[in-house]
């Protein structure tokens, strides 16, 4: 009898450890299972993307993109918009009748805006001659090809010169719907009090107009770790504390005398 209790108690046992380690396998299954991604039906109307490229960059930053979409099938079309430092937008390139989702590289030749009258105060160069840029590119294709609606996607110093063109024209009658905007890496850089949140001031423009139907923001910063420990995870935590207390102390002398400090800009990089 003894020996009999003794053989269903380990049976017992064996069964529990079965069914653990079957519980155990099926999760790292589903934890290491790739994804079946799901084929998605692109919208063909005709419906134009214009690409606004960041700070000191070009439309070499927006091509490779625009040419994994065309790759994809979602686009028959790229062109190009050139705006120079004096504002005039040139278009290369031309989009057919039977285009499908024609996809506008926008190239600034003031692409740090260092042709502005502001002498390094991008907020109001944002709100000035890069809301300019924006609007005569365009402007340029909804003129010759009279679309009506537009998809904005902008990376870094593209984001503000879009938000502010959206601020400054919004209300006006030949505003273009904007079905989508996508904001890449709105960080904001160099301007003390504003958002840091990637597509933080992009998002609050399109969040006042009801025309635009969705929107995105995407940042390559880890901000809470850049909170933490600083850019490039440098600095000690008294160091990191000084920092936070000079940037909240500079916000006060601000905010009481109305005048605003110079920022330093991004880091210098190479743009082809």
């Amino acid at each position: 009898m003894k020996k009999k209790g003794i053989g269903i108690i380990s049976l017992i046992l064996i069964i529990i450890i079965a069914i653990v380690a079957g519980i155990k396998i099926k999760q790292n299954h589903d934890e290491n299972a790739v994804q079946e991604i799901q084929p998605v039906k692109v919208n063909s109307k005709t419906v134009p993307t214009f690409f606004f490229h960041g700070w000191g960059s070009s439309w070499h930053a927006e091509d490779t993109m625009a040419q994994a979409i065309k790759r994809a099938g979602a686009t028959n079309t790229i062109v190009r918009v050139n705006v120079n430092k004096k504002g005039h937008a040139r278009l290369i390139g031309k989009i057919k009748k039977n285009a499908k989702n024609p996809l506008v590289e926008v190239n600034f030749s003031d692409n740090k805006l260092t042709n502005s009258q502001y002498n390094g105060q991008y907020a109001n160069a944002y709100d000035s001659t890069g809301a300019r840029y924006v609007k005569n590119a365009i402007d340029l294709v909804r003129n010759k090809y009279h679309y009506s609606k537009i998809n904005i996607v902008a990376h870094s110093m593209g984001n503000l010169e879009v938000a502010s063109y959206i601020k400054l024209n919004a209300g006006k009658k030949n505003f273009p719907q904007i079905d989508h905007l996508v904001a890449m890496a709105g960080h904001y850089d160099g301007i003390i009090g504003i958002c840091g949140c990637g597509g933080g001031i992009s998002l609050n423009a399109a969040a006042n107009d009801p025309r635009i139907k969705a929107t995105a923001a995407i940042t390559m910063y880890d901000m809470p770790r850049v909170g933490a420990w600083g850019y490039f995870d440098k600095g000690t935590a008294d160091e990191r504390y000084q920092n936070k207390k000079q940037i909240a102390e500079q916000r006060t002398k601000e905010y009481g005398t109305g005048k605003f400090a110079k920022a330093g800009g991004c880091f210098e990089y190479p743009a082809r």
